[in-house]
């Protein structure tokens, strides 16, 4: 590129970038904007619904983290022809922390059970759960998981927003629409 269109392409990417920074809402492209819930292509949207061994209730309109994964060993092996490749085998499991979101404090029993974590109060601390997806204004679940042996890691609530992160010691899909697959015979 000629030197003299270096100035103004620069001025014009400057420009941009200055309006961009004025603009932004703070949201990527493509982010659900304010905390609202995930909007299903019917329009509807999701509740996401905790509910702890010992009686405690809570709707989240945000919820990440229901899932696994395994670390990718590798390993360089030899063919009998000489030919060097790499193996991979399944790793170590690891449980994903479950990351739970909604506008507003919450009910005061999740922030107990964050406090028995502080305390070192394990019985209490340490407990199994469910998180069950609903559709906004519907009572039937659409998916739902267990976990088992569950803390709160963390609990925050910054200007509007509460945000929950569970750590736990197993997840299975245990219901919903779909449910879990038919038994063998």
């Amino acid at each position: 590129m000629r030197r003299k269109y270096s100035w103004p392409l620069l001025t014009v990417c400057v420009v941009a970038l200055v309006s961009l920074v004025l603009t932004d809402s703070g949201e990527l492209w493509g982010q659900r904007t304010g905390g609202q819930a995930l909007v299903l292509a019917g329009g509807d949207s999701y509740i996401f619904r905790l509910q702890l061994q010992q009686g405690i209730e809570q709707d989240y309109t945000e919820c990440v983290g229901l899932g696994s994964s395994n670390a990718i060993e590798e390993a360089i092996r030899l063919t009998n022809a000489g030919v060097v490749f790499t193996e991979k085998t399944p790793g170590t499991l690891e449980w994903q922390n479950i990351t739970l979101r909604r506008d507003g404090p919450g009910n005061p029993g999740v922030w107990q059970w964050r406090r028995a974590m502080e305390e070192l109060n394990l019985d209490m601390a340490i407990q199994d759960g469910t998180i069950t997806v609903l559709t906004a204004g519907s009572a039937e679940p659409v998916a739902q998981w267990s976990f088992r042996d569950g803390w709160a890691a963390r609990l925050t609530f910054n200007g509007s927003r509460e945000e929950l992160v569970i750590v736990h010691e197993g997840l299975e899909r245990t219901g919903g629409e779909g449910g879990p697959p038919p038994a063998r015979r």
